[in-house]
């Protein structure tokens, strides 16, 4: 492969994600990783990219990715703390539990932290407020995707493997209500999402109404792969089974 197709294979992989891995990048290339570092070197001297450890990252994903992530945390607050404090009381001391990355997910950990309960997820906003948190913590680690606030790849599928789970409790960026189909948009959480369902005795989809009859990229599951679904409670809702409106 030419410099020059190489390169636009990085761009348009940076502008997919990001932030790019070099040893990704070497991989899906069939190339040398020094050979991507000096790629990564001249972009850099191009002002296309900025290298970070590891890899590289375009400098708006940089600036962006936190800005991004706290306006997601600010939406449909209320709603997302009436379906985790639902979620949560499904939770019983002792009990292992998979928490699935995602802003929806972000006031369950804040209750779950609170309990004697070892939680397991890829999700990074678990270290945003930790005073003095009586559950046990395991973050799997790999690639970091900020946009997400996620772990990913390789080695955090094979450690999301080695768990098992009393109950998981997952998001979604969509549900086709009609054709009885969840959705997600990235396909790396959607591995991490079908591990955990396979790793857990019960599993629960977590979401609130502006989800629903919301069609996404990518098919994650059937509705009818969960034990239960909560979402918060509105007018003329669609008929689902096995839903909690709360």
């Amino acid at each position: 492969m030419l410099a020059s197709e190489r390169r636009v294979y990085i761009m348009k992989n940076l502008y997919q994600k990001g932030i790019i891995n070099i040893k990704d990048i070497a991989r899906e290339l069939n190339i040398s990783e020094i050979t991507v570092r000096r790629d990564f070197e001249k972009m850099e001297l191009e002002g296309k990219l900025k290298r970070v450890q590891g890899g590289a990252a375009l400098e708006e994903a940089l600036e962006n990715a936190e800005l991004t992530m706290q306006n997601r945390l600010s939406v449909h607050v209320p709603k997302k703390r009436l379906v985790s404090e639902a979620a949560a009381d499904l939770v019983q001391d002792g009990d292992h539990v998979f928490v699935d990355a995602g802003t929806t997910m972000a006031p369950l950990l804040d209750i779950l932290l609170l309990k004697p309960v070892k939680i397991v997820t890829y999700n990074s906003l678990i270290v945003r407020n930790m005073p003095n948190p009586v559950a046990e913590m395991f973050v799997v680690g790999g690639k970091y995707l900020p946009h997400y606030s996620m772990f990913v790849g390789a080695s955090a599928q094979d450690m999301l493997k080695q768990f098992r789970f009393n109950i998981a409790f997952l998001g979604c960026s969509g549900v086709d209500v009609e054709e009885g189909v969840v959705y997600t948009t990235e396909m790396e959480s959607l591995l991490m999402k079908k591990i955990a369902l396979e790793r857990a005795e019960k599993q629960y989809l977590l979401l609130d109404d502006s989800k629903l009859e919301k069609h996404g990229f990518l098919k994650f599951t059937d509705l009818s792969g969960f034990t239960g679904i909560i979402c918060n409670r509105i007018d003329n809702k669609p008929y689902i089974e096995k839903v909690m409106w709360v």
